[in-house]
């Protein structure tokens, strides 16, 4: 066995027990801290070993008796003998010796649990690496259910009493300021409730014993994971950061108050995170950066490809990208992300249309203020705000672009802009003194 994979591997599993911890997952992270107490108590156990093989080596080579050379055996029996007398040798202890190195051959493997196979494949999309992490038993069918009645009758009271507490007296709701309550509550839509994950916890499980799940029937860790992966709590922002309020890490829960009492709640869905840009002008080069949002999970490594794409765009290190040429066309565009959950691979859809349009032909209303642009861009357009006093601002449109570019326009040509007003239509305006 290879010392120095005893050591790497308890090193690996901090790390693992680190980031693990980071992201939320504090089973696996403990799970990581019990394989380092294993990986300790061989190492402990492998240098008592060691230590008491070398102590009886030691106690053998003292025992033996010791050769007399056949010299020193004739002057002994020699009548000079006790004159002489011979020079004491002693047979030094060895010193212990380093465990020689071996090949993988002869040697057996340490498997630890950071352990990653080679990434799926399932045809010419590679599905991302499944974590190697420990995964906690499903609940049954029938428990699940049965828990889903009692978390929704809690959610009710919950909801509706501001000042709910666990049986040690912590809030379970995160206060807010008073303006966004009365906001809130004045809301005919969904709206959040902020929860603190201790308190709300414990107070759910000192619930379900009330209704009979005792610690024997069901402790308080298989609480936890019915609550990690129910559908109706979020625990992760968009963003893909642990949901805090206040410094305070939070459960968020989203519902709305129905006419005849009591609460309706929604439920939280996996989905493609990020508006994608709907035009793509011929010369410029387009970009999206698309990410998932797990409302159970801390920013998943995603694998993002598409069933087809026109011959310029291309997915690149999970962006879409690409530069339309003259010959571009519009078209429809579906982005499908895959990633593992646990043991679970998930795909996600999302389809948007994507407009190809000249750089020349693009029309951006503007308030009457952004015409007086000799000051800002060092173009005058012949129009100034004290002109118009009495027109409809929204009769002015401008072309602006605010960026060197080279762009193609209708008759193909490439044409160069270095930051100006590139036209402005005021055909329709008249003139306001009647000339």
């Amino acid at each position: 066995m290879k010392l120095t994979q005893l050591f790497d591997s308890i090193l690996l599993n901090a790390q693992e027990a680190k980031d693990h911890f980071e992201r939320g997952f504090e089973a696996e992270s403990f799970y990581r801290l019990n394989e380092i107490t294993k990986t300790i108590e061989v190492l402990k156990d492998f240098k008592a070993k060691y230590a008491s093989l070398n102590a009886i080596s030691l106690l053998y080579e003292i025992s033996l008796p010791q050769q007399i050379p056949a010299s020193m055996a004739t002057a002994i029996h020699s009548p000079n003998a006790l004159l002489k007398s011979p020079k004491r040798t002693y047979n030094k202890p060895e010193k212990s010796r380093k465990a020689l190195k071996t090949t993988a051959d002869d040697s057996p493997t340490i498997q630890t649990a950071i352990y990653q196979p080679e990434g799926l494949t399932g045809g010419p999309i590679v599905i991302p690496p499944q974590p190697r992490t420990h995964t906690h038993a499903p609940l049954e069918p029938e428990l699940v259910q049965r828990l889903d009645e009692i978390f929704f009758n809690f959610l009710q009271g919950v909801c509706s009493n501001l000042n709910a507490a666990d049986s040690k007296g912590e809030q379970i709701h995160q206060t807010l300021m008073a303006k966004k309550m009365q906001k809130l509550d004045e809301s005919p839509d969904f709206r959040p409730f902020k929860f603190r994950i201790q308190a709300f916890t414990n107070a759910f499980h000192e619930e379900l014993v009330r209704q009979g799940f005792t610690e024997d029937i069901l402790p308080l860790r298989k609480v936890k994971i019915y609550l990690w992966n129910q559908r109706y709590i979020s625990r992760f922002n968009e963003d893909g950061k642990k949901a805090k309020s206040k410094g305070n890490h939070v459960w968020n829960i989203e519902a709305k108050k129905i006419p005849t009492g009591g609460w309706i709640f929604r439920e939280f869905t996996r989905k493609i995170a990020g508006i994608p840009p709907k035009v793509a002008y011929i010369g410029l080069k387009y970009m999206w950066s698309p990410r998932v949002w797990d409302p159970q999970m801390r920013s998943p490594k995603v694998v993002f490809h598409s069933p087809w794409l026109p011959d310029w765009l291309y997915w690149e290190n999970n962006i879409l990208t690409g530069t339309p040429g003259i010959d571009a066309e519009s078209c429809e565009i579906t982005a499908i992300a895959n990633y593992y959950h646990g043991d679970t691979v998930y795909k996600l859809e999302k389809t948007f249309f994507l407009t190809v349009a000249h750089l020349d032909a693009v029309d951006i209303p503007v308030a009457m203020s952004d015409f007086q642009l000799g000051q800002n861009v060092g173009v005058g357009v012949g129009v100034g705000v004290d002109d118009h006093d009495d027109i409809d601002e929204s009769l002015y449109k401008t072309q602006i672009l605010h960026q060197t570019v080279d762009g193609v326009g209708h008759d193909g040509q490439l044409h160069h802009v270095d930051n100006v007003a590139v036209g402005v239509d005021v055909s329709d305006l008249g003139d306001p003194d009647g000339v």
